[in-house]
């Protein structure tokens, strides 16, 4: 109990002391109409019982063991004590004989060692629970989240046993996703360096050869140098756009467009490309689709699902970006190995490859899908995988 509260508790005893002394002072006069004197010793003795309650309460307040069990003894052995003076002081006072004394104080000793009885029967499962609760509380603090106590009680006990364990399952919780997160971003960190040490190497020998002079073909290495910027620039962009997807912060202008003209644009773009992978680039579909979204990053979406299908395609083969109107999708296909089935959702994460080696040596740095996903998402659109063989990765827009 907190010792703020004392000095009100001990006032509220105070106040029912004097209310009872009151009532009983009441029907004493009703009932047996006493003297003057009678009176006056009445009143003594109502006034000294209560003193010895308060007085009683206040010792065992300061001084009341550490145990609940002592401490419920005393409280109950106290009420059979005040009821014994009471019943004492009114037999001197003559209000009892000395054997309707003695008998009634045999009656209150019976009563006495029964109600003793009774509170060690009530309270030793409540001391037992409240150990029960103690071990689960200390085994939580030592760091062993799988203690629970598991009590099964109506009362305030089996309220506080159900919060602690409640409170237990979210500290687990918290942990298991603080885990999680500390093995991403150790994996993010992981895939980062490995995907900007790669093309950063390749820039480093390219320039030795260059200062050197030992280049046999400068242009080319120029060549080389300006796609490894490239690659560098795009991993930058992408792990910044996720950012800003994550926090929310990433500006769209989405408004009524057609979205034919983007996909037109981005087939002229990705030409070359798929030329120099001797892949052919097809598009099917009518010829306007109106689809509510934001022209640049629509692009850059559809760029990204449509370079990595290049990557992925077989020689001589074909990737085709197929429109359906009614469904406002846009469909990306390839003739390549595909998703397997329990990658599909997978593939939308950061830094995440199916082949590893196979994604690292073509120059993917996994972030591809993840950024075309946040944006298709944050314009409040759909992307999605079908499982191979055959890549397929659909995108519908809102009309």
């Amino acid at each position: 109990m907190s010792m703020k509260r004392w000095p009100q508790l001990l006032i509220g005893l105070a106040v029912l002391a004097t209310l009872a002394g009151l009532a009983s002072t009441v029907a004493t006069e009703i009932v047996m109409a006493p003297s003057v004197s009678e009176r006056n010793q009445l009143i003594a003795l109502l006034g000294s019982i209560a003193a010895a309650s308060i007085a009683i309460t206040v010792v065992f307040r300061l001084f009341a063991p550490r145990s609940i069990t002592r401490r419920m003894l005393i409280a109950a052995i106290s009420g059979p004590v005040v009821i014994a003076s009471a019943l004492t002081a009114g037999s001197q006072s003559m209000f009892l004989n000395e054997h309707d004394l003695q008998f009634l104080l045999i009656l209150l000793a019976f009563a006495t060692v029964l109600g003793i009885g009774v509170m060690f029967t009530l309270a030793r499962p409540l001391t037992e629970d409240l150990a029960e609760l103690t071990r689960v509380a200390k085994q939580v603090g030592a760091g062993d989240l799988d203690a629970r106590s598991d009590l099964q009680r109506i009362d305030e006990v089996g309220e506080l046993s159900a919060a602690i364990d409640s409170m237990v399952d979210q500290i687990a919780t918290s942990r298991k996703a603080r885990d999680e997160a500390e093995r991403e971003r150790a994996f993010t960190l992981a895939s980062l360096s490995h995907d900007a040490r790669t093309p950063l190497t390749s820039m480093r020998l390219a320039t030795e050869a260059l200062l050197d002079g030992v280049a046999p073909d400068p242009e080319r290495y120029l060549r080389t140098i300006a796609t490894d910027i490239t690659a560098v620039e795009t991993l930058i962009n992408d792990l910044f756009t996720i950012g800003q997807l994550e926090s929310n912060r990433l500006e769209l202008a989405s408004g009524p467009m057609d979205a034919m003209v983007c996909v037109h644009g981005v087939s002229e773009l990705m030409m070359p490309i798929a030329h120099d992978k001797n892949v052919r680039l097809m598009v099917s579909g009518p010829d306007h689709l109106q689809v509510t979204a934001d022209p640049p990053q629509l692009h850059r979406v559809l760029s990204n699902v449509v370079s990595n299908a290049i990557r992925h395609s077989p020689e001589n083969e074909v990737v085709c970006i197929e429109v359906d109107e009614p469904k406002r999708r846009i469909s990306v296909l390839d003739n390549g190995s595909g998703f397997p089935a329990d990658f599909c959702l997978e593939a939308f994460q950061p830094f995440r490859r199916h082949d590893e080696a196979r994604e690292r040596a073509q120059g993917g740095a996994g972030l591809g899908l993840a950024v075309a996903k946040g944006i298709i998402e944050a314009l409040d659109g759909r992307i999605w995988a079908d499982p191979g063989p055959g890549g397929a990765v659909h995108i519908e827009l809102p009309g």
